[in-house]
Order: structure tokens, then sequence, then C-alpha cells
């Protein structure tokens, strides 16, 4: 019964593993890389880079939350659907008249 107990022990790791990730792959650079490329919409990337480019970014997590993540889709809304995701998305009024008047065009 002395090897069971001095088995139970693990080996010490040399570095914390972190759980293995559906999405992502660790390099052994440290750099953490997209297993699979984004899907041709250019998934929530694309969302977040057109939320960027009209300072609408704080709603990036929320879109991505909700299914919003395809850019053309979002693209094609007309303002009476755009009003329908900035309610879904939670956004404020003043940049819900914004988004909904805009969409994603940078207005300067």
């Amino acid at each position: 019964s002395s090897s069971a107990a001095a088995s139970s022990a693990p080996p010490a790791p040399s570095a914390p593993r972190l759980p293995e990730s559906r999405l992502f792959e660790l390099l052994p650079d440290g750099r953490t890389v997209h297993k699979e490329a984004p899907p041709p919409t250019g998934g929530i990337a694309a969302v977040a880079e057109a939320l960027e480019r009209v300072g609408l970014e704080n709603y990036v997590a929320a879109f991505d939350a909700e299914g919003f993540d395809d850019i053309e889709f979002l693209g094609g809304l007309d303002a009476a659907e755009r009003a329908g995701v900035a309610r879904d998305v939670g956004m404020k009024q003043g940049h819900l008249s914004k988004f909904v008047k805009h969409g994603f065009e940078a207005r300067s």
C-alpha cells in the first residue's frame, strides 16, 4: 500500500497548463492563433472593426453575445432593423440613434 501513496503524488508541472481551446492554439513562442480561419464574413472581428470605426466599440461583446457576427448581414439592414439590433445589444439611446442613422458609416 506504500506504493499507492507514492504514485498518487502528481509530478511537478514545468509550467501551468491551460485547458485545450477549441478555437485557439498556443504556439511555442507564446503567441495565440486561431486554429481555423475566421468565416468569410470576417466573423466578430469584422463587426468589431466596423463598430470601432463609428465609435461604438464598447458594444462588441454584446453584438457577439447576441450572435450579430456577420458584417454583410448587418450592413444590409435598414434603419428599422438596425434599431432592433441596437435594442437587442442594449445600446444607450444616443448610441442607438447614431447607429440607426449612420450604421457603420463613419461621420466626422
